[in-house]
């Protein structure tokens, strides 16, 4: 094919898929613009995750017509001069570069007035044809109303993920840049409910609680300028990280800015979690945000497209210093952010498996739906052999717990070694279908409605999965914009903490479920959740009665999230550990 050139909307559209991948991107790039305007109100509005709508608001210095006309035209900035101003580039986008880009994919509508003018100025940018900028009134600040986003690319629009998805992409965007400038006034309305709202005081910790809600309260550590025998020179760290009580299972919610711009570094993630080492469980993440100030001739920001990537001249000195911003604030209340362990006392020698070497207090009874064990509570040392359950699983005689975690227990073939935990979810979890099958759920009403406050990514979730919720047996509402109403919870929930339990569900569905299906991930978690717990000790009858349900399940080997239920160790194995084969 001869060599010609692109007709303009062509050369728009693909300048677009460079900055553009998703709705969180074109948020990203006006609130940046808000930002860099000095605005003290930033209102994000969004519609189905942003693919019908978003509109930011911010009351910053606006724009007169004639910028306003420059703004949506390719390579017109306010940022720089010449290219050497790239070295010293400190401004996030305001106004320019982006918007060509968004209004080649989208119908996009400007209205701005700057603080000295007495009227504001209107443009309309419609998938790349724009119209002539239209004067009227408009309050001072610059409100952008993005619709229809990639209405005219359909290659691009069907790769989007649910409206629910990009939602929370766009809920973690703001809550990031929301804990960043905690002296700015953030709002985030998703379909007309308010999802983030601070208060713009400039405390970090009044911004994050804006953000997380209560689930951060008393569980923000100030990342605090280091001594100066432990400082980095040319690097200062700021921000806060959670305590060691606050996870998720990912990464998702640790924020890093450089400067003032969010970036993604993943050295800077390992650095961080190294000073966690010991404090957190395998696969569990602290959230947090972190700012990070570094001479600007000492960091490129342009080798990303998207300016989401950065290089540092020494990134070791920058990870160190990040190091010990966060080992510093664990280290500030130590006997707090230490897990409590209950020691189970030694048996006496010569006991072997006797029941007072592995059992403590017993846990509350109304932990464990009482069952009929007729069958576990024979003579032990009766010779009879033991029947095999229809599971697969031989009758089993316990002998006591480990660590409050794992149930001893002894059959015709060998020991097995029980996680109380994933069994009891395994119990639950087959509970909870049986009665979704039968359409026989049983519900438990609560005396008074429990309210609860969830922050947005739960919000995101309990909204997806309210009809599940229903199914298995919850009676949840919303109530107000940020909290939900619980009514009923499912009968086979007893002894728990409800409010604390109906978070770690909701978490567990933000982070994307473990079932086959939406319906199965809803009944995993629940069952996951509202079970009883590693290092809860157990008494001799209630191990007995969870070995029995666990016994009749129809997969006892693994829990709902298919990690193991038991392990067995066999006579032969035994007899090869102790050298008597």
């Amino acid at each position: 094919m001869a060599v010609r050139l692109l007709d303009p909307e062509t050369i728009g559209k693909i300048a677009a898929g460079e900055v553009i991948e998703r709705p969180m991107s074109v948020v990203k790039e006006l609130i940046e613009n808000s930002i860099d305007s000095g605005a003290s109100k930033i209102s994000v509005d969004i519609e189905r995750g942003g693919g019908q709508l978003i509109r930011v608001t911010d009351d910053g210095r606006g724009m007169s017509a004639e910028d306003l006309a420059l703004s949506i035209v390719r390579h017109a900035t306010s940022k720089l001069i010449a290219f050497e101003d790239l070295e010293t580039l400190q401004t996030l986008g305001f106004r320019g570069e982006a918007l060509p880009s968004i209004g080649a994919v989208s119908r996009l509508d400007i209205r701005s007035r700057e603080h000295s003018g007495t009227v504001g100025a209107a443009l309309r940018l419609h998938f790349g044809r724009g119209e002539p900028v239209s004067s009227g009134s408009a309050p001072v600040g610059t409100s952008i109303t993005v619709r229809e986003l990639f209405g005219n690319v359909p290659a691009r629009l069907k790769f989007l993920r649910q409206p629910s998805t990009e939602a929370a992409y766009v809920t973690r965007l703001i809550g990031a840049y929301a804990c960043l400038r905690s002296d700015i006034r953030w709002a985030l309305t998703t379909d007309g409910r308010r999802s983030i709202s601070t208060s713009g005081t400039g405390d970090d910790n009044d911004a994050a609680l804006g953000v997380y809600g209560a689930e951060l309260d008393n569980e923000i550590l100030e990342l605090s300028p280091l001594p100066e025998g432990s400082r980095v020179a040319g690097v200062e760290v700021s921000g806060w990280v959670s305590s060691p009580r606050v996870t998720r299972s990912h990464r998702q919610n640790l924020f890093f800015f450089v400067n003032g711009r969010l970036i993604q570094h993943r050295p800077l993630g390992f650095a961080l979690e190294e000073a966690f080492q010991s404090l957190l469980m395998v696969g569990r993440h602290p959230i947090g945000m972190v700012r990070i100030e570094v001479d600007h001739r000492l960091v490129d920001v342009n080798v990303h497209p998207t300016k989401a990537e950065v290089k540092f001249a020494d990134e070791r000195a920058v990870c160190r210093a990040v190091q010990r911003a966060t080992h510093r604030a664990l280290t500030g209340r130590p006997q707090d952010l230490i897990p409590e362990v209950s020691f189970l006392p030694p048996g006496p020698r010569g006991l072997g498996m006797d029941q007072t070497a592995f059992t403590s207090q017993p846990f509350p009874s109304s932990a464990l739906i009482r069952q009929s064990t007729s069958h576990l509570q024979a003579d032990p040392d009766a010779t009879s052999a033991p029947p095999i359950s229809p599971s697969g699983v031989p009758a089993l005689r316990v002998l006591g717990q480990v660590g409050g975690t794992y149930i001893i227990a002894e059959g015709p073939s060998g020991v097995f070694l029980i996680d109380q935990h994933a069994a009891h979810e395994r119990v639950m979890y087959e509970k909870i279908l049986g009665q979704m099958k039968s359409n026989a759920v049983d519900r438990q009403p609560l005396l008074d409605p429990l309210l609860v406050e969830l922050p947005p990514e739960e919000l995101v979730a309990f909204d997806r999965s309210v009809d599940e919720l229903g199914e298995i047996g919850f009676d949840v509402e919303r109530f107000g914009d940020q909290s939900v109403a619980i009514r009923q919870v499912p009968a086979v929930v007893k002894g728990v903490d409800i409010a604390e339990r109906f978070h770690l569900i909701l978490r567990e569905l933000a982070d994307g479920g473990a079932g086959a299906s939406w319906i199965d991930s809803v009944a995993i978690s629940a069952a996951c959740h509202t079970s009883i717990r590693a290092g809860q000790a157990l008494s001799l009858q209630e191990m007995r009665e969870l070995v029995a349900q666990l016994e009749r399940t129809e997969q006892p080997r693994a829990c709902g999230h298919g990690r193991p239920t038991m392990l067995h160790m066999s006579q032969d194995d035994l007899a090869r550990q102790f050298s008597r084969r």
